[in-house]
């Protein structure tokens, strides 16, 4: 009886991600997005114009991208946004809020804080600090 409580304790166990495997995952999801706006750009000589995550899913999938990851780590939409020229991909963090001024370049010392990528080819602006 012993050995049946411990399987089943381990069995329904449930595994919680910490915000910094979140975070990674989410930084390896927005790579993903910066591989298809570079694909398209190879193909078309300028990156799309998309103001929308679903509009940037209809000219990834399935031509860049099998299946294009429209939700952060922690379960909020990726905010999108391309003019041709440039793109940027942006992640609200662990709190789900959109900072209104993202523009600050450096390491975010809080998961709450937005991640940005841009078409720099590098997070150009913001990236959590992994510890």
């Amino acid at each position: 009886m012993k050995s049946f409580a411990m399987i089943f304790l381990f069995a329904t166990a449930q595994y919680i991600p910490t915000d910094a495997e979140r975070a990674r995952w989410t930084m390896h999801d927005m790579k993903s997005w910066m591989i298809v706006f570079e694909a398209y750009k190879a193909d078309h000589q300028e990156y799309p114009h998309v103001t929308t995550l679903e509009q940037a899913r209809a000219i990834g999938e399935p031509m860049y991208i099998r299946h294009a990851p429209m939700n952060d780590a922690w379960g909020n939409p990726y905010r999108i946004e391309a003019d041709g020229k440039s793109f940027r991909i942006v992640s609200a963090g662990a709190d789900g809020v959109f900072e209104s001024d993202i523009s600050q370049k450096g390491t975010l010392t809080s998961f709450n804080d937005d991640a940005v990528a841009t078409n720099e080819g590098r997070w150009l602006v913001r990236q959590w600090e992994m510890k």
